[in-house]
């Protein structure tokens, strides 16, 4: 049977509504004022398109991923890069509520997701036409509630108790929308300083005063002292509604991230990001952690990056700021940026130029699975 793409998407350029006869897709989406059209044909669970707006016109690909929700990238006409297009319908994505923001996801009838309550809290249910009804559970306290979907699908109204109480109280909210073209940098940084008689220093803090200056990007730069302490801070990144590159800062093993002698285990930190289907890249900027790569990083959901040797601090800084530019400044993919490196930055790979005053770095790039 073929997947239906039928329906009002909510994507990175506006509400796009589409209707489908068997393959034939067609359907009209709003950006900057003005409107465009995408008309295209099904192939399994993909749908390849042309579109065309005021100015440009281009092809691109969306790939449906479930029920509620489709990944896809297309390219201007002319243009030598391909940028991402995603959508989202019904109770999927992100929505802005009465109680902080929501990520739900959509497969048929059955509906769950997180939301920014204490401790990192869940809801669950089932989508019956337009009332979701279900149950939440916090760390101190579980309930029920029910959402119904306004006409337009950007818009909820809806009420919620505790277990055991009678009233209900209205819990109400809105779709949260994506703006076109911004990217999130986050740093996740552990404390390098073990003694009062070290000098301040901080990685995120080089990144973010290089970056500052992209109107496109957004930085945030947080520090974590264990696992739970990086878990939380991966949990927060699922209620970004843009694309997310993420750079984990820290002293590195074989098998994980080293904190205070803490080791923090590969698979953990990959285990936190799965939910984050936001995730452009996960780039460890730790020593010797790119040599986990058979057990781990290979076949993930999104790209992941590191370094098979005790990467210089300097070299590695000059590296990465070149890697990050080339996507987030000249808007290359970030396996494409990658695959530059080993030119604009020789010493990149397993071998270091004759006479380079660096080492060879090791860089590794793992595409997704």
């Amino acid at each position: 049977m073929t997947p239906s793409f039928s329906g009002r998407w909510f994507t990175t350029y506006g509400p796009m509504p589409l209707e489908q006869h068997g393959v034939r897709v067609v359907g009209t989406y709003g950006y900057a004022g003005g409107e465009g059209r995408i008309e295209g044909r099904v192939h399994g669970s993909r749908l390849r398109f042309v579109y065309e707006e005021p100015g440009e016109r281009g092809t691109g690909e969306f790939r449906r991923l479930r029920g509620g929700r489709f990944v896809g990238t297309y390219r201007a006409e002319g243009a030598s890069t391909t940028r991402r297009w995603e959508g989202h319908r019904g109770w999927d994505g992100l929505w802005e509520s009465d109680f902080g923001r929501i990520r739900l996801t959509q497969d048929g009838a059955q509906v769950s997701g997180t939301y920014a309550g204490p401790g990192g809290a869940s809801l669950a249910g089932r989508a019956n036409g337009d009332v979701f009804t279900f149950r939440y559970r916090e760390r101190n306290a579980t309930g029920e509630g029910r959402f119904r979907l306004g006409a337009e699908g950007d818009r909820f109204e809806g009420e919620w108790r505790p277990r055991g109480r009678r009233a209900w109280k209205p819990w109400n909210g809105r779709r949260a929308q994506a703006t076109p073209g911004l990217t999130w940098l986050v740093v996740f940084e552990a404390h390098w300083q073990r003694g009062l008689g070290e000098p301040e220093y901080s990685y995120g803090g080089m990144v973010r005063e290089v970056f500052a200056r992209l109107q496109s990007v957004r930085i945030r730069h947080r520090f974590f002292h264990d696992a739970e302490s990086l878990e939380h801070w991966c949990a927060e990144l699922a209620f970004l509604p843009e694309p997310v590159i993420v750079l984990l800062a820290s002293h590195g093993l074989p098998g994980g991230l080293t904190v205070h002698g803490e080791l923090i285990d590969t698979r953990r930190v990959l285990k936190a990001l799965l939910a984050v289907e936001n995730l452009r890249l996960l780039h460890f900027s730790s020593c010797l952690v790119g040599n986990d790569a058979t057990r781990t990083m290979r076949g993930q959901p999104w790209p992941v990056s590191g370094y098979t040797t005790s990467v210089d601090w300097g070299a590695s800084a000059l590296l990465e700021f070149t890697y990050l530019d080339l996507m987030l400044n000249r808007g290359l993919a970030p396996a494409d940026a990658a695959a530059k490196l080993g030119t604009l930055v020789p010493y990149a790979g397993d071998r270091a130029p004759r006479g380079s005053p660096y080492p060879a770095a090791g860089f590794r790039f793992f595409a997704p699975g």
